[in-house]
């Protein structure tokens, strides 16, 4: 599916009955600039979690042994990102914000498996993850990347995406580094996003 009215139409209805959708595709094609770009259709806020940035499994749970009263206890310390999330969902009950897990696959496969884990048990250690708080997730379906097993996807409502000549301008634009002249020529033949020099990917 592109990127437009119609796939945010779609995500928002599957965030609604509580689905996990799974934004597939390139790198770089505008993924989680969708999900941000959904948040603030839905009037509430997006977070954005790098899962690619993670490199042991424990930086996505925090999980330490603290000396309490003599004794060592296992505690668990969410990624901040995660305890922002949690944090604003729980302040604003009425809204439906976003926690987006970017790039989950392209993580070591323990990273991959501790993310699994906390969307299928809906908590991080001890915290639970609101129910009025979202997730999306994105991942790519080419080049290093760790592969998902039919258990795992069968948790998420999988979208494949591909880029839009509309999206690219827009994020392009966004980011200050679109010469004039590449966004007339994108405008002026869309479908040349799509292209590849030949044997690369």
């Amino acid at each position: 599916m592109k990127f437009n009215a119609i796939l945010q139409d779609f995500v928002e209805a599957q965030l609604a009955v509580g689905n996990v959708t799974a934004l597939m595709g390139d790198a770089g094609i505008g993924k989680s600039s969708f999900a941000l770009a959904l948040a603030k259709r839905m009037s509430t806020k997006a977070f954005v979690l790098p899962c690619n940035q993670l490199g042991d499994k424990t930086d996505l749970t925090g999980a330490r042994l603290l000396k309490i009263d003599d004794r060592y206890q296992q505690a668990f310390f969410p990624h901040e990102v995660i305890d922002e999330a949690i944090q604003y969902a729980e302040d604003n009950p009425r809204e439906t914000p976003i926690l987006v897990l970017d790039e989950i696959n392209r993580t070591s496969s323990d990273v991959t498996s501790a993310i699994l884990t906390v969307i299928t048990l809906m908590r991080v250690g001890r915290r639970e993850i609101p129910k009025n708080l979202k997730l999306v997730i994105t991942g790519n379906i080419k080049g290093n990347v760790t592969a998902l097993d039919e258990a795992s996807i069968s948790r998420f409502v999988i979208i494949e995406v591909e880029p839009d000549a509309n999206t690219l301008i827009k994020v392009l634009s966004d980011a200050g580094t679109l010469h004039p002249y590449v966004e007339q020529a994108i405008t002026a033949k869309p479908d040349t996003i799509f292209s590849r020099v030949e044997g690369q990917s």
